[in-house]
């Protein structure tokens, strides 16, 4: 069954998101934490800069996983996906050490025209830049 998410990014990336320009989400780091291994085709995903409100809704079209990376495997998937994550270098380097990884490659994306929508238990402060409701809870509130 699917899932919800919220992942938090910067403006800019928001933006990009938006206008179709960014095609894949990255998430690397150095623990097991979501999105990775939480995150699967057909999942709703809003996308939210810092201390805003959503913006945008897409469905997760596609998902690569990596794990147990060292830093040639990072300039490696640097390579491979930085086209269609359109993140800086320095970007990249600050997640050198990762040992997961999770390209999330979004479709289907538009605007958040009413935030009333989107489930509360995602945006409430303080749970991190990528949140998952599972679709058990989602069914078990709607009981």
């Amino acid at each position: 069954m699917a899932d919800t998410h919220l992942m938090i990014v910067q403006p800019q990336s928001a933006s990009l998101i938006m206008t179709g320009q960014k095609l894949v989400e990255a998430r690397l780091g150095t623990d097991r934490c979501a999105p990775f291994d939480r995150v699967e085709p057909g999942d709703t995903v809003y996308i939210m800069a810092p201390g805003q409100q959503p913006i945008g809704k897409a469905i997760v079209e596609r998902v690569d996983q990596f794990e147990g990376l060292g830093p040639t495997d990072i300039d490696r998937l640097h390579d491979i996906y930085n086209d269609m994550v359109l993140d800086d270098d320095a970007s990249w380097a600050s997640n050198h050490d990762a040992k997961f990884a999770t390209f999330i490659t979004l479709g289907r994306v538009r605007m958040v025209h009413d935030t009333s929508l989107v489930p509360t238990a995602l945006t409430e402060s303080g749970h991190g830049d990528w949140r998952v409701l599972s679709d058990a809870h989602t069914q078990r509130r709607a009981a």
